[in-house]
């Protein structure tokens, strides 16, 4: 496991330049994997990555940096005691089973931590609506198992969401199925992006999931 130096621990790395695992039809990498794979000690690395540390070590906040960026500057970090002690395994399973194609919400998300942003989100992908407030949820915030008008979704929500900000598929784990879940029947998915359509996603970086 690899710390920022400021007592952040790496626990997850989403890239959309290697296999489909994060976004895997069963969901198991947030739900049940619970062995180590990826470099989980290279922040630089831009693949798939999962650490013990997502499902071993508790926190209060977390944080989300980019892979190319070797100061691991926060573009997204939660405040307001976002995972109240809990793993980002507990916190994420918490609002149910979306496991094998469950339907994970409709015209909401099903939780939310308020958020500051930072370094270089305003260019970076998943980040789009990070100045748009709308009816699921405001600009300043991070939502979980979010779907819009029955259209599209992501597991992990940032900004606004509804009808003026681009629906509910920006973030990480996205979904342009039409009714939010992993299994997508090819119409469109990624790690993280501002929407789901195939190539919608850069595959220059990676974001990397930090908990304190």
């Amino acid at each position: 496991m690899t710390s920022s130096g400021q007592g952040w621990t790496l626990i997850a790395r989403f890239p959309n330049d290697d296999a489909k695992n994060w976004m895997d039809d069963t969901g198991s990498w947030w739900y049940d994997k619970n062995v180590a794979f990826g470099s989980t000690t290279l922040p630089s690395s831009n693949t798939d990555m999962i650490s013990p540390a997502f499902w071993l070590v508790s926190g209060n906040e977390f944080k989300i940096t980019r892979s190319d960026d070797p100061q691991h500057t926060a573009l997204l970090k939660t405040t307001g005691d976002c995972l109240g002690g809990q793993t980002f395994r507990s916190k994420i399973t918490s609002y149910g089973d979306f496991r094998d194609g469950t339907i994970w919400a409709s015209d909401e998300c099903q939780g939310s931590c308020t958020v500051q942003y930072g370094g270089q989100y305003q260019t970076t992908e998943g980040f789009a609506q990070a100045s748009c407030s709308g009816e699921i949820q405001s600009a300043n915030g991070i939502g979980f198992w979010c779907d819009w008008a029955g259209g599209d979704g992501s597991v992990m929500m940032i900004g606004g969401g509804g009808t003026n900000c681009a629906r509910a598929d920006h973030g990480i784990g996205v979904t342009e199925v039409n009714e939010a879940s992993f299994i997508d029947a090819s119409i469109g998915e990624g790690d993280f992006g501002n929407y789901g359509n195939n190539g919608a996603q850069t595959n220059s970086y990676s974001l990397n999931l930090w908990i304190r």
